[in-house]
């Protein structure tokens, strides 16, 4: 499996495309000319979309969704089921920021605790909100990577000061993830990547006072 990053326009938001063989995986597609440049990058590798993977609905990881989709017709968008009020509703955020989020709809909705087998490869759900309430990480065990989106950057993490953020509950999401067995590299929604090991021994989210 290769993973390739592009940083949108809009906020720095990392998408990651994972390709294996003829399919690809793309997560949180940030806006339409970040899905134009999926397209022809896979173009180039005789691969195709199968499955976008959203670990949360803030405008910046979705705006590219609809338009990946029409370039791909039956590749399937997975989010957590929470993530439904966000894409349809302001909790986007998109309108406070003047961009428009092309409407979608989920075809697999996620509770957290689900494993996954997208284009061979196995994807293990874990649910952390606190950033926002619709929050997953995706866990691939075998290629050693974690997706966290917004919620744990490098020596830092995702902003609890918008629609449904909360502290205490990104804290305990922080310690799911480090209470995983193991190191991974993390790939996060923004900046660059950073290890679980490194993260479970400099970031400050443990330390940080929920008044």
């Amino acid at each position: 499996m290769q993973i390739y990053q592009e940083t949108s326009s809009m906020m720095n938001t990392n998408t990651y495309i994972a390709v294996e063989g003829g399919s690809a995986i793309v997560v949180d597609p940030g806006d339409n000319a970040c899905a134009e440049t999926i397209k022809l990058q896979l173009d180039a590798f005789g691969a195709r979309v199968t499955a976008i993977l959203i670990t949360h609905a803030h405008f910046d990881h979705i705006a590219g969704v609809a338009r990946l989709k029409e370039l791909y017709e039956g590749a399937k968008v997975y989010a957590h089921r929470e993530s439904v009020e966000y894409i349809h509703g302001k909790k986007n955020l998109g309108k406070y920021m003047g961009v428009k989020v092309e409407p979608f709809e989920p075809d697999v909705l996620l509770e957290g605790g689900e494993r996954l087998n997208i284009a061979r490869l196995d994807i293990d759900v874990i649910y952390t909100p606190g950033h926002s309430k619709d929050g997953v990480c995706y866990i691939m065990k075998d290629e050693g990577k974690i997706f966290t989106g917004d919620t744990i950057f490098f020596k830092t993490y995702g902003r609890t000061d918008l629609f449904d953020g909360d502290l205490a509950t990104l804290k305990n999401s922080a310690k799911k993830l480090f209470s995983l067995e193991g190191d991974y590299r993390l790939l996060p929604g923004h900046g660059e990547e950073t290890t679980l090991d490194f993260e479970r021994k400099n970031n400050p989210i443990l330390c940080e006072d929920e008044n």
